[in-house]
């Protein structure tokens, strides 16, 4: 048996690395847990699980419209952000295109592109940030999607709301671009993007987001996409039947209207923000300015060869090595007696 050119030459992913006795803060979960409305849809749903579940998520679709001041029919639910990316990819994708992106970012973009046969485009960081003028310069006639993802994951950067529009402008309007704001929730920059007003000006728009961060909700794999809805029904034919589960629904549609894990989310993840921050700086470690619900720092070597020993004393961070910063890792921000450990663990790396 050999696998096609495109299938062999692709990475397997790789997730953020945990041990026993050490505290996962590798995968940007929600260090208060899901929400508990959530917990409570899902074991009123638990009874039907016998019976498939809506392949068209009416209910949820409608709930993520009204947040939205859209239709449902703007809308589409999926089976996490990685699923949307793959739909975007097999509506749009072939082997005689390319997409446009970063070099370090999220790597399922790289994914979904070669998953279908095409080429992937990718312009290095600049600081930290996406080189957005770097990118234009990468589109072309062949270009079908540009992805970007902010703020960006591994770095927390982000785009402000001008520089985003004037890109946007810029790019050729039959060329997608997929706006992933998985973060997007935690992001408290007075200057950061309103992808809802963005989504009126652009019909070539597509912005992402996922239930698996701000709602705790990264076990049931649910996220879903804001388009036009020309757009949308392309992606809705390539998406198997009934790929978000009952549970998932429910859960999700729960969340939505749980304000208050929303709000004491964001006011421990703003609180340790800001005091990882500062205390980052005062030990002179290298830090990117963070929107998102981690922050992104640097030592002076390669955090894979110190990972286990970090580890070991109870912190599971996440190496970047796969993202091309080998030298960076990237830490969940959790509550203050974990930040208070991964501070003192760093006081006393060894030479």
């Amino acid at each position: 048996m050999k696998a096609k050119p495109n299938i062999t030459s692709m990475e397997i992913y790789i997730p953020g690395r945990v041990i026993e006795g050490a505290e996962k803060l590798s995968s940007n979960e929600n260090p208060l847990g899901p929400s508990p409305l959530a917990l409570a849809a899902i074991k009123d749903a638990l009874p039907e699980i016998h019976r498939y579940p809506d392949g068209a998520c009416v209910k949820l679709r409608a709930k993520i419209g009204e947040l939205w001041g859209l239709d449902a029919d703007n809308v589409l639910a999926a089976n996490g952000s990685d699923e949307l990316l793959v739909l975007l990819a097999a509506a749009l994708i072939h082997p005689d295109c390319n997409a446009v992106s970063a070099r370090q970012t999220f790597s399922q973009y790289r994914y979904a592109v070669r998953l279908f046969g095409g080429k992937m485009r990718e312009k290095p960081l600049l600081s930290g940030f996406y080189n957005l003028s770097g990118m234009l310069e990468l589109i072309n006639s062949d270009t079908k999607v540009v992805f970007l993802c902010n703020p960006n994951n591994p770095t927390g950067t982000y785009r402000g709301s001008q520089e985003l529009e004037d890109f946007l402008h810029k790019v050729p309007a039959e060329t997608v671009v997929a706006l992933d704001e998985a973060y997007a929730d935690f992001a408290d920059a007075k200057d950061f993007p309103n992808s809802k007003a963005l989504l009126a000006k652009f019909p070539n728009l597509l912005v992402l987001r996922t239930f698996s961060k701000i709602y705790g909700l990264a076990g049931l794999r649910i996220g879903y996409a804001v388009g036009r809805p020309e757009l949308i029904g392309e992606l809705a034919k390539a998406a198997m039947p009934f790929n978000v589960n009952s549970l998932a629904q429910a859960a999700a549609s729960a969340a939505l209207a749980d304000t208050e894990h929303r709000n004491n989310t964001l006011r421990l993840v703003h609180t340790e923000k800001k005091f990882l921050e500062t205390e980052l700086n005062k030990r002179g470690i290298l830090n990117y300015p963070t929107q998102a619900n981690f922050i992104c720092f640097a030592l002076e070597r390669e955090i894979g060869s110190i990972w286990k020993w970090i580890a070991q004393r109870g912190i599971a961070l996440r190496e970047l090595d796969s993202f091309g910063l080998p030298k960076m890792a990237r830490y969940t921000l959790g509550g203050r007696t974990h930040n208070q450990l991964l501070l003192k663990i760093l006081d006393g790396l060894p030479p």
